[in-house]
């Protein structure tokens, strides 16, 4: 069976999927670093092990530390110096920093590197073998915002040096679409967005929405206009635990249909979106009240579920149900919270069955 990507809107699902063959798998990208030394191998793993299932993209992310590395990484930047040290260990130990008096910024000091990391994947891409065709090379990049956000460690500065960091990205994205085009499908990740309205009160939610979906929407307005992109909403995943706690869907519905609107505006299509319905301390609840924002989502949003949980895999079966009911329709794809880097290998494993278990799961949902 192909391993077809799907990209924006139902209508492009494959017309010969069977009614037991409904989702695909997602995966977010990282895998335990044990994994990773290899490029070829890091992706022949996720091949491997999705036997007979569609996947959305081929990622090969780096150590899943690598924004922890870009971050440690600015200490060396001439325009900028240290407001706090930290070694990353968790949420409240990442350093900061600012601007040095008389300096600014250029979208070189901010380089990702995911331009490089991407010509080197895809020569590896050229080495694996497998019957099935290879979906495309899923490229991980981070929201400028939160890389902003990142560095300077408050919500101010992160918006005024925003379209340093913006144009930053984009270098590396344009530069990757120029060399490989369709071969690659761009993820948009940040755990910001959730982050900013968990810490938002309510009232103020209006206005922090349509904030955040600018934001985003600028990103791919100012990205190739052919290029396919998703977004990751994340509840973040350093040392294996969340920025905030997990109470509902009505943030992530709210931003994404938002979303929807800002790009519909600008007719760019609303890209397919991870929705974090688990973390890595608590698996997905099997409360509908928990799911209910879903009946409020706009139905041309493609939603990949975030709730493969493999500690709790009876729970995950019964959320996906829930998740389906409340859309009255398939998920485009079911997926892990997070990416699997901070797993252990057999954890690694053990989610990505259960994925692909729950991506032929039959349920009484009605088919697209």
């Amino acid at each position: 069976m192909s391993t077809l990507v799907f990209s924006h809107a139902s209508h492009d699902r494959a017309n010969t999927a069977s009614p037991e063959d409904l989702r695909a798998v997602h995966f977010v990208g990282s895998l335990p670093p044990v994994l990773t030394d290899d490029h070829r191998a890091t992706m022949q793993w996720f091949l491997d092990h999705t036997p007979d299932t569609t996947l959305t993209g081929l990622p090969c992310d780096p150590d899943p530390r690598w924004i922890i590395d870009w971050l440690d990484g600015l200490a060396t930047v001439d325009a900028l110096e240290p407001v706090r040290t930290g070694a990353s260990a968790d949420y409240d130990d990442m350093p900061t920093y600012r601007l040095k008096r008389g300096h600014w910024l250029e979208p070189e000091d901010l380089s990702l590197g995911r331009a490089a990391h991407t010509d080197a994947v895809m020569a590896a891409r050229n080495q694996l073998h497998d019957d099935r065709d290879f979906p495309p090379h899923q490229v991980s990049i981070p929201n400028p915002y939160d890389l902003s956000l990142f560095t300077f460690g408050s919500p101010g500065a992160a918006v005024t040096h925003l379209p340093v960091f913006r144009q930053a990205v984009l270098d590396d994205v344009h530069a990757i679409h120029r060399r490989h085009g369709s071969q690659v499908v761009f993820q948009l990740e940040t755990p910001a967005v959730l982050a900013t309205l968990d810490r938002t009160p309510r009232p103020l939610w209006p206005a922090a929405v349509r904030a955040l979906a600018k934001q985003v929407a600028r990103v791919f307005d100012d990205g190739p206009r052919e290029a396919t992109w998703r977004i990751h909403l994340c509840h973040g995943d350093l040392g294996h635990q969340p920025l905030f706690a997990l109470t509902d869907l009505v943030p992530a519905v709210q931003f994404l249909n938002a979303l929807h609107k800002q790009l519909q505006r600008l007719r760019i299509p609303m890209p397919a979106a991870h929705i974090p319905m688990c973390t890595g301390t608590q698996a997905p609840p099997n409360d509908a009240r928990f799911y209910r924002a879903l009946r409020h989502l706009r139905r041309d949003i493609d939603v990949i579920a975030g709730l493969v949980d493999e500690t709790h895999p009876r729970d995950s079966r019964a959320a996906l149900g829930l998740v389906e009911t409340e859309l009255d329709r398939p998920v485009l794809a079911v997926a892990a919270a997070c990416g699997h880097g901070r797993r252990l290998v057999p954890a690694a494993v053990a989610n990505t069955a259960l994925a692909c278990e729950l991506a032929h799961h039959t349920t009484d949902t009605p088919a697209r």
